[in-house]
């Protein structure tokens, strides 16, 4: 997605990002990725991680008990996926912006990730350097 509708995007995930430290959930069940991603937030002095969750259930729960400011959500999980947790987030706090980091990209999934509210939509295989991007400030790359 190009132009007006890329613009409009990157105003409204700007809006999103709160001035202070971001406080980061990171919900997936593997704990290498969980780890990698650990570490990469380690390195921003502006993130920090409130919490970790291997499954829906605890994401959830977490979520609710953190409220942190960005998500970053695996769609495959034990205890419903992904979007499930997607669904409860946006549901109740809409400015809560969501990561979706995956090994399935495939547009079946952008599509309803996209329809629940998800702000970004990253190929783990691929992509996965673009979440730092995104933490330090809401960059264009990565986009809807």
């Amino acid at each position: 997605m190009v132009g007006l509708m890329e613009k409009q995007a990157v105003i409204r995930v700007k809006e999103n990002f709160p001035q202070h430290t971001k406080r980061v959930l990171v919900a997936d069940d593997s704990e290498v990725i969980r780890q990698r991603l650990k570490s990469l937030i380690s390195d921003i002095e502006v993130v920090e991680l409130v919490g970790e969750a291997e499954d829906t259930q605890s994401a959830i729960q977490l979520w609710q008990s953190t409220k942190p400011d960005i998500v970053i959500l695996d769609l495959r999980m034990p205890g419903g996926g992904g979007t499930k947790v997607l669904r409860e987030i946006k549901i109740q706090s809409p400015e809560t912006v969501v990561i979706i980091l995956t090994n399935y990209p495939y547009m079946a999934y952008h599509k309803k990730c996209t329809e629940l509210g998800a702000d970004y939509f990253f190929d783990k295989a691929l992509e996965f350097d673009k979440v730092k991007d995104i933490l330090i400030g809401g960059e264009e790359s990565g986009l809807k």
